[in-house]
């Protein structure tokens, strides 16, 4: 044994020092904020006016757009607020040219926007703060994307007008993390 150990003092300050590091941690956690939580539903794709076609698989496509909606969730939403979506239908912008060996998908701007149909719940403290049914379009989607965007990505139109209706209806209360 250390004769540091056999003095009881020195035993005494590593406890206290142990205990100290110990509630330090316990602090640390207890102050970090929670995170919302979003969580997103929807029927069967394959129902959808236009999820997917023979290149994209229409629940791949809507795993994607919960998944991009969770992430809107934890930079928008302020902590502790509990968002649920379901999603009731969707028509991806453009349209499939079918007389081709692979379909690809043709954006023109006109009657091609972008929309999904959604009902939603926005609870905060426990208590439903808003609850509500929309169809969100985006007719102007062939505006230039912004630099957030990548333009290989085959949703790239719906996320960015899933990002401006989530910033439109609850980043008033919170700014973006």
């Amino acid at each position: 044994m250390a004769s540091s150990d056999k003095d009881p003092m020195s035993r005494q300050r590593r406890c206290i020092a142990t205990a100290a590091r110990r509630a330090m941690v316990a602090l640390t956690l207890v102050a970090l904020p929670l995170h919302a939580a979003v969580t997103v539903s929807y029927g069967d794709p394959d129902r959808f006016t236009d999820a997917g076609d023979r290149n994209t698989d229409p629940r791949n496509v809507m795993l994607s757009l919960a998944q991009h909606l969770k992430k809107l969730g934890d930079r928008y939403l302020p902590s502790q607020s509990i968002l649920k979506i379901h999603v009731l239908d969707l028509d991806r912008a453009g349209h499939t040219a079918r007389n081709l060996p692979t379909e690809i998908r043709i954006v023109s701007g006109r009657a091609d926007m972008p929309c999904i149909e959604l009902s939603y719940t926005l609870e905060s403290e426990g208590k439903a703060a808003q609850s509500r049914s929309e169809r969100v379009c985006d007719p102007d989607y062939l505006r230039p994307l912004e630099f957030q965007y990548d333009s290989h990505d085959p949703l790239v139109y719906e996320k960015r007008m899933l990002e401006q209706w989530f910033r439109d209806r609850f980043a008033k209360a919170a700014p973006p993390r």
